[in-house]
């Protein structure tokens, strides 16, 4: 009796053992399964990563390009405008320097080219 309580508990202990196994392989296969998975998407994920850099340095590239385009542009205008204003100022001073003269030429009968002697 002694053998078979023995035998019993040895198969018991045999087959709680291979139930533990059994349950392993079967955790061990998902999470293979999983790594697997983990790992098409780490894959798809670098060349998704690859594909926006490649996408960004294209639109800094284009960025940069539109800046330097605006810089033109502003350094051009600039220009335009520096000698509009020297213009205007070359005009202000002829126009007040022939505005002196023809007072001092006017005399007593005044400027016959003047606006202000006709009046209008």
């Amino acid at each position: 009796m002694k053998e078979e309580n023995e035998l019993e508990r040895l198969e018991g202990f045999v087959s709680t053992l291979l139930d533990k196994f059994n349950a392993l392989q079967g955790k061990n296969k998902e999470l293979n399964e999983r790594i697997q998975r983990r790992d098409v998407s780490i894959v798809r994920l670098e060349d998704e990563l690859i594909s926006m850099k490649d996408e960004r340095g294209e639109i800094s590239s284009r960025v940069s390009g539109l800046i330097g385009k605006i810089e033109e542009w502003e350094s051009a205008t600039a220009d335009v405008e520096v000698v509009s204003e020297d213009e205007k100022e070359e005009d202000t001073t002829e126009s007040e320097s022939e505005t002196e003269e023809n007072k001092k030429d006017s005399g007593v009968q005044g400027n016959l080219f003047s606006v202000e002697a006709t009046g209008e």
